[in-house]
């Protein structure tokens, strides 16, 4: 069963900025590209999956867990999917990639 969560969290990981004028804006986590992410969307559905993009492009602790549970399903094509958006991920939160992949 996938994991749910509730759509008023879905914000909660994401770290809010501040502009010169004091109005808050939530900076989005989004290590992922476009495409790789669409297909691992369609992958999970067809194994009967729904993810929540806004929830993968906001909350990395949301993210990691849909890429642990994508390992885990026993589909070879998903666990791909997973594990190079997984690199997306390391690459991003260390900082030598400055391009989406």
């Amino acid at each position: 069963m996938a994991h749910l969560t509730h759509p008023s969290s879905l914000h909660s990981a994401a770290p809010v900025a501040r502009d010169a004028a004091g109005r808050s804006h939530r900076q989005t986590f989004a290590p992922w590209p476009d495409e790789l992410l669409t297909a691992f969307s369609l992958r999970m559905s067809s194994r009967g999956m729904s993810i929540s993009r806004v929830a993968m492009q906001s909350d990395a602790r949301y993210a990691l867990q849909q890429l642990r549970d994508a390992r885990n399903m026993g589909d070879a094509t998903l666990a791909l999917l997973a594990d190079e958006l997984f690199r997306c991920f390391e690459a991003h939160q260390s900082g030598l990639s400055d391009r989406r992949h």
